[in-house]
């Protein structure tokens, strides 16, 4: 059995989730919606820890505990000071009601990412051999 240390909760996370609503022409458009504003903890995963979230999910980066929620799936997301965190799992300990453990990540958005730049064009041994002023006709 788990305790909650309420004392640790001393974050203010906005809780967010997708919806749709309907614009001025009447199209409908998808939207975060805030589900509601709550207290709770948000750290970065560790180490060891890290190392063990790893072989589950590669990008959990961070650790987060809220009071029991219903309405807290896969599909919401976590806002913290401005940045926004995609929501990977969320567990109730010990089945409880008490609490939620959820594992989450710095969302981003893969077409707002600047493009790679080209990489280096292919060298062969050779041309390296002959950068370093090194050549096969020293003999």
């Amino acid at each position: 059995m788990r305790t909650m240390d309420i004392g640790r909760l001393n974050k203010r996370l906005r809780l967010l989730k997708l919806g749709e609503s309907e614009d001025s022409l009447g199209q409908s458009i998808v939207d975060l919606e805030e589900i509601a504003t709550v207290w709770g903890s948000l750290y970065p995963v560790r180490g060891a820890e890290f190392y063990e979230v790893q072989k589950i999910q590669s990008r959990i980066t961070h650790k987060c505990y809220i009071r029991y929620r219903s309405d807290i799936d896969t599909n919401c997301f976590i806002e913290f000071e401005g940045v926004r965190y995609s929501i990977e799992s969320v567990m109730d300990p010990d089945l409880e009601h008490k609490m939620l453990e959820i594992m989450c990540s710095e969302h981003t958005n893969k077409e707002q990412l600047p493009d790679h730049p080209d990489p280096p064009p292919n060298q062969t041994i050779s041309e390296v051999i002959d950068d370093d002023g090194e050549s096969d006709d020293n003999d």
